[in-house]
């Protein structure tokens, strides 16, 4: 075989490829960050292949359906009939036949990991029975071990026998019988496919190449194809000429498979084993008939081309077998670096969507929009300072105050009307202006939760993706109380003058009473007192008590809408005050915020971007690294291929 790919020797660039392959998965695993468990997981895996690498001993698994004869062809190796039937077999574990110079023996694992071997005290007080060490024992100590209760136990098993199987150097790994009622056998069986350098299948010539052997060939055994051999065995069971016709058969039904140049071994190992055990019974003298001496000779034959095809296959089969555990090993890698890497893209992408505002623009923009809300509203108030309804409850009550014969007293009359309009108009000015202060404390704490919402929104997911626990702010008490109370000066002096000329009436007396009518009309209101004042005079010199009240209540109702206006202007021009609190109110609590978190959001704000930053590191890495990865899976697979397809020069 080419000197490449030698595991053994000088130049062993199949080994030295491995071994920097590994030392590369040493290296990344130790700078990518990848979750513990994974990392974890991915170091097992490479100190598996870096053992399997360092051992040179070639493992041979010897795979059959439950009653192929695979045990019978094992114990024919063996020389004894030491293995059980497979169909009685209940263990869950592959025994392991590994040469030993000296006596027989056994190594059993527990599922509690204790280590038992045979003979010993502590196998028997395991076993239950009495400690023994003959020959004879090792086969009842397998049989214990292997179809009894005890089975359920086991979970690893090797037989030590100073047999030299197939040459020596080889250990073989007997796998139960696999069939389709029994999954665990079959499970035990894939398991062992992943760690044979080669494979022997078994299949029995009176019923050859079974679906359920096809299905294993072309499944876990795929990647053996070019590293089988194929023992038919029980060909003494058919007629002389019906052997060369199955062997036509089964040697086309594999070719049919991919396996263009199988390694067929017809033998009979059951009748081979008998000569054997004859030999050993009567010594070596011992006389054979034809067909007994025809069965022997034909499975030694068998046995000595197992054992050449095994010196021959042992290094590239081993090189094989280790480099398709590292191509799994890079396989690991490259899907746990694309894992990794979607996994800070998909973090890279949550704090990218955040798109957070610069902290002061936040804060101004939360203002603005609490300002625009209590001006539209403070507004509306003035639009809407003193309403129809209230207008008509002073007429009504101007009406009542000169009712009847209230109008003959004139100073009564025009008192109760002074007190009447001045009292309610001034009820109607405190009213919206309250409701209007009322409603600007209300949008000043709704604006203050808000604010406190939003920032906890914003700003709570910028500290969670950095990594930091957050503290929300808890929105401060924003009550109307708070505001400035709305200057009515204006309307106080109003009201006054309005009510002092009202009372004025003994200037109404005098038979001039249009002249001192019009004198106090200009003192009720600026452009409409001298209106009423004329009014008044005209009706108190001239007419009767009806007369005079429906002309009075004719000429005062315009009047007194002016003077709604009029206060109704008065209340607007006073609501800028009520505004100009909630401004106030508002530059505080955004001033408030800056103080306390205006540090902490300019810190989180210079992790999110260097968070950021290292995603994009990382992102970059885990890209690299799943390239690196698939590259060198690549090239691991086209020196494996190489490996399988050497074949061994005429000198070697």
């Amino acid at each position: 075989m080419t000197k490449q790919l030698l595991v053994n020797g000088q130049g062993e660039a199949w080994a030295s490829a491995v071994d920097g392959h590994l030392r590369w998965i040493h290296g990344l695993l130790g700078s990518l960050r990848l979750p513990a468990e994974r990392r974890d997981l991915l170091r097992c895996h490479l100190r598996a292949v870096q053992t399997r690498a360092a051992d040179p001993e070639l493992r041979v698994a010897v795979f059959g359906e439950a009653s192929s004869g695979k045990s019978t062809l094992l114990n024919a190796f063996l020389q004894r009939r030491l293995l059980p039937s497979s169909a009685r077999v209940t263990t869950h574990t592959t025994t392991v036949l590994r040469y030993r110079d000296g006596a027989e023996g056994l190594v059993v694992r527990t599922a509690d990991d204790a280590v038992l071997t045979w003979p010993s005290v502590a196998f028997a007080q395991w076993t239950g029975r009495r400690h023994v060490s003959g020959p004879a024992d090792l086969e009842d100590a397998l049989e214990w071990v292997l179809t009894t209760d005890l089975a359920e136990q086991v979970r690893g098993l090797e037989v030590l026998s100073p047999v030299r199987l197939l040459g020596g150097g080889t250990t073989v790994l007997d796998t139960p019988g696999f069939s389709v009622s029994n999954r665990g056998h079959r499970e035990l069986a894939v398991a062992a496919a992943e760690q044979a350098d080669l494979a022997l299948v078994v299949v029995p010539a009176v019923a050859a190449m079974s679906m359920t052997l096809v299905d294993f060939l072309n499944g876990p055994l795929l990647d053996h194809h070019d590293r089988c051999a194929f023992v038919l065995t029980k060909v003494d069971l058919l007629d002389d000429d019906e052997r060369s016709e199955v062997v036509e058969v089964v040697e086309n039904r594999l070719k049919d498979l991919g396996i263009s140049d199988p390694v067929l071994l017809p033998c009979a190992p059951g009748e081979a084993l008998k000569e054997i055990t004859k030999s050993d019974a009567h010594g070596p003298g011992a006389s054979r008939s034809a067909s007994e001496s025809e069965h022997l000779p034909r499975f030694l034959a068998v046995e000595a081309r197992i054992a050449r095809l095994a010196t021959e296959r042992r290094q590239s089969a081993i090189a094989a077998t280790v480099l398709g555990l590292l191509s799994q090993l890079l396989s690991a890698v490259e899907e746990s670096a694309e894992t990794q890497r979607a996994a800070l893209s998909r973090t890279e992408r949550g704090l990218a969507a955040l798109s957070l505002p610069d902290f002061p623009a936040f804060l101004s923009a939360r203002a603005k929009r609490t300002l625009e809300r209590a001006g539209n509203d403070l507004n509306h108030a003035a639009l809407t300072s003193i309403p129809v309804a209230s207008r008509a409850e002073l007429d009504t009550k101007v009406v009542a105050a000169v009712a009847g014969d209230k109008i003959n007293n004139m100073d009564e009359a025009t008192g109760n009307v002074s007190r009447i309009v001045r009292l309610h108009l001034r009820k109607e000015a405190e009213r919206a202006v309250g409701a209007a202060a009322d409603r600007a404390g209300e949008l000043l704490t709704s604006g203050a939760e808000e604010l406190a919402r939003d920032f906890t929104a914003q700003y709570s997911a910028l500290a969670g993706l950095v990594g930091e626990v957050w503290a929300a702010p808890v929105a401060p008490p924003m009550a109307a109380t708070d505001l400035p109370a709305p200057d009515l000066s204006g309307v106080d002096q109003t009201l006054t003058e309005i009510g002092a000329q009202l009372t004025a009436s003994n200037n109404w007396r005098t038979g001039g009473g249009a002249m001192a009518g019009a004198l106090a009309g200009s003192l009720i209101a600026p452009g409409v007192g001298t209106v009423i004042g004329g009014a008044l005079g005209a009706l108190i010199g001239k007419r009767g008590p009806d007369a005079a009240r429906a002309q009075f209540l004719e000429r005062a109702r315009p009047i007194i809408a002016a003077a709604h206006d009029e206060i109704g202007t008065l209340i607007s021009e006073s609501l800028p005050r009520v505004h100009g609190g909630v401004s106030d109110g508002v530059a505080a609590l955004c001033e408030q915020y800056d103080n306390e978190w205006g540090d902490e959001i300019a810190r989180l704000t210079t992790a999110n971007d260097r968070q950021r930053a290292e995603l994009a590191a990382g992102i970059a890495a885990a890209e690299k690294a799943a390239a690196a990865a698939r590259r060198r899976r690549k090239k691991v697979a086209a020196l494996r291929g190489k490996a399988i397809r050497t074949v061994p020069d005429a000198e070697e």
